[in-house]
Formats: structure tokens, sequence, C-alpha cells
């Protein structure tokens, strides 16, 4: 939800306008970095909460949802997504495969087979724990099923004996007042996103969480020579503070497949 800033009450004279959203953005985005930082005994910022984000990757900076309320309809949204410029590198050969698995999207999408979103589709964390001593936790509540991280900041390395995974292998540092994490060790079974965006296991993820006030600037850069012909930044996506809190969800059922009769979302109305 994004909430547009009045410059008057109701009634509403005829005089009243709107900020520009633009302007009304910097606004907010100013207020926040104007409030005091929260910090941990060891100085590093303090994440601890729970969090609200966007609804997907492409969810812009300021956001906490799609923009545009249709954009899951008609198309499902690709031609919105797919007229941002900032789109994965793909090598010149392998553009084809990601058309078609974008094409059969409610068919192949990892997504519709109760498995995990991964590294970075699933996003910011949905809540946070620090805690002297220990790993950062992140938590998730995901539909796939309730998911968590450990992101160990002592310095240690990746470990070499590391088993391809969901969610990689993680360790994380800071640098000034962003936690970063990196994540390597992945399977190549999740999508980075909705338009058939796979990946292979070389996939190399690095995270970025900055405090801004009562939000969290998340931003990651991927990696992958078998696939990108460069690293990729994906869009910026901002969590809010909530008071909301986790809930465990009901197990994910693999029951949509053969109910499907149409497996081309991206061209019929829903």
């Amino acid at each position: 939800m994004v909430a547009i800033t009045i410059l008057c009450v109701a009634p509403m004279p005829a005089t009243c306008q709107r900020k520009p959203a633009t302007t009304a953005h910097k606004a907010n985005t100013e207020a926040t970095s104007a409030q005091p930082m929260r910090r941990l005994g060891d100085g590093h910022p303090d994440l601890n909460g729970f969090w609200a984000s966007g609804a997907g990757p492409d969810t812009p900076v300021g956001g906490f949802g799609p923009s545009d309320p249709n954009i899951r309809r008609g198309d499902n949204g690709a031609r919105a997504r797919l007229a941002d410029p900032n789109q994965p590198p793909y090598k010149p050969e392998l553009i084809e495969k990601v058309k078609e698995l974008a094409r059969n999207e409610s068919k192949l999408d990892p997504a519709f087979f109760c498995k995990p979103g991964g590294v970075p589709r699933i996003g910011p964390p949905h809540a946070i724990i620090q805690a002297p001593g220990m790993p950062i936790v992140f938590l998730y509540q995901v539909i796939a099923g309730n998911a968590f991280r450990l992101v160990p900041t002592d310095g240690r390395p990746h470990d070499p004996e590391a088993d391809p995974s969901y969610y990689g292998d993680s360790i994380g540092h800071w640098e000034g007042d962003t936690l970063v994490v990196d994540s390597t060790d992945f399977n190549d079974d999740t999508w980075l996103g909705l338009d058939g965006w796979f990946h292979s296991t070389a996939l190399h993820v690095i995270e970025r969480l900055t405090r801004e006030g009562d939000t969290i600037r998340y931003q990651a850069t991927v990696e992958d020579p078998n696939v990108f012909t460069r690293p990729w930044t994906m869009n910026p996506r901002i969590a809010k503070a909530t008071k909301e809190l986790i809930v465990e969800n009901a197990p994910c059922v693999e029951r949509d497949e053969g109910h499907i009769i149409d497996y081309d979302l991206k061209t019929r109305p829903q």
C-alpha cells in the first residue's frame, strides 16, 4: 500500500492539490532518513523485527505492492514487468529458452510445485533476529512453507562441503551500516522471477540490507556466468516495519497441475 500525501484535510477546497508522486516519495524518504538509527550494543544497526515487503521482485522502491492494482490481470502483468529496462542479461543463445519458459509459466514455474522460492526471488526477510554470539536469522512466511536462513557474520568463509540447496550457503559482513549477505551453492530448481528467469548452479547472489528509519532497503546483485553476460543488479525493494506476526501457513499441496486447462496465462484474461 502506497500512501498519497495530501496538502490539506477534507473537505478539500478547489485550491487543494496533491503532491506529485515523486515529490511525495522524496519527502517521505528524507523524513525516513532523518530518523535516528537504532543500534545494538556492537554498534551495528538494529534490524530486529517484522518487515512487510512488496509483492514481488519487480516491486518499485517506495512501494509495498504493485503500483497498478490490475498488474495481475490480463497478461498477468508481463507487459508491465517487461517494459522495465532493467532486465536479466541472458546470453543471446538463451533468450528463446527464457521466452518459452515464460509462455509456459503456469506449467513450469517451480512455485506451482510447492518448491521454495529461492534467493533472491523470496525477497527481503519477513522477520530478522539479531542476538549476540549468534548468526543473524532471516525468517520467511511463504506459501511453499515457512523458511529460515542463518547468516553468520563472524568472518567464516563459505562451507566448502555445502550441498546445493534452494537458499544456498550464506555468510554476511557489514559495510558501514549495510548488511551484505553473500550466498553460493544453490541448486538450479528455482527461478529468479516470474518470466522464465531461470539460473544454473553457478548462481552467486549478493544481498544488501540497509535500515532507513522504519524501513529496510533491500537490493540483490545476481551473478551466473553460465547464463548471464554480466552481473545483474535487481530493482531495489523496500520492506516496512510492521507489528504483524509471522503465522504458520497450511502445508502446501501440489494439486493445481491436474486442474489447469489453459497454460497461456500471459495472454488470456484472469
